[in-house]
């Protein structure tokens, strides 16, 4: 007949034992989401180095940059629908394209692709809204993906998101880095830094003791 003790030590095993088991399979079945980026993109109507002719081009060239942070789980990818919208006000935007911009396709572990590809305008890009001389784009992307787990697939996951891209007079974004493809709602920012809620939090204090200091 098996002791307390004994008893103890098996019930101590079983549960260290489902607890590691448990932390096993959320480990596994854990994934991170991919990371889109506009790689580089090229409107040949806003570059003036060009002759007229080329700047009546209605295409648009570019390239996204996909990746990959899981250690141990492919991607599959549906097809890629990408917008392109030009910035009218810093709150509004016109369409310019909406079309499939990348096919499915399968990504492996810890992997990065860049699938180049092009699009054309819905209407006229020129003249382009100007915004204190500069032209801005919006580009969105909408896709779902599957995550290969071992020898299986998981269930589709939507995925969304955009950013604003400056584009210079020779067609092409101003800043050379790829862009990240976030969930940023489709505006222009002014630039100016907001206060942290920290800092926020303090402002009331600051004002009292200004007050004071006037008083005095």
């Amino acid at each position: 007949m098996a002791g307390p003790d004994n008893c103890c030590s098996c019930c101590f095993s079983f549960i260290v034992t489902m607890g590691l088991t448990a932390l096993f399979i959320w480990l596994s079945l854990r994934v991170d989401q991919p990371k889109f980026y506009l790689d580089s993109i090229y409107v040949p109507a806003l570059n003036k180095s060009l002759p007229s002719t080329t700047t009546a081009n209605d295409t648009v060239l570019f390239t996204i940059k996909f990746t990959n942070p899981n250690k141990d789980k492919g991607i599959k990818y549906d097809a890629v629908r990408l917008n392109l919208s030009l910035f009218l006000s810093p709150n509004s935007t016109r369409l310019l394209s909406n079309s499939t911009a990348v096919a499915p396709f399968y990504q492996g572990h810890q992997k990065k692709a860049h699938k180049p590809s092009s699009a054309s305008f819905l209407g006229n890009l020129t003249p382009p809204a100007v915004l204190d001389g500069k032209v801005y784009f919006r580009v969105d992307f909408a896709t779902a993906v599957k995550y290969k787990i071992l020898f299986w697939y998981t269930k589709r996951y939507g995925m969304w998101g955009g950013a604003n891209v400056e584009i210079n007079d020779k067609g092409v974004k101003v800043y050379r880095k790829p862009v990240r493809l976030g969930n940023e709602p489709p505006r222009i920012v002014n630039g100016v830094p907001e206060l942290r809620g920290g800092y926020r939090a303090l402002l009331p204090l600051f004002v009292a003791g200004w007050i004071i200091m006037r008083t005095r």
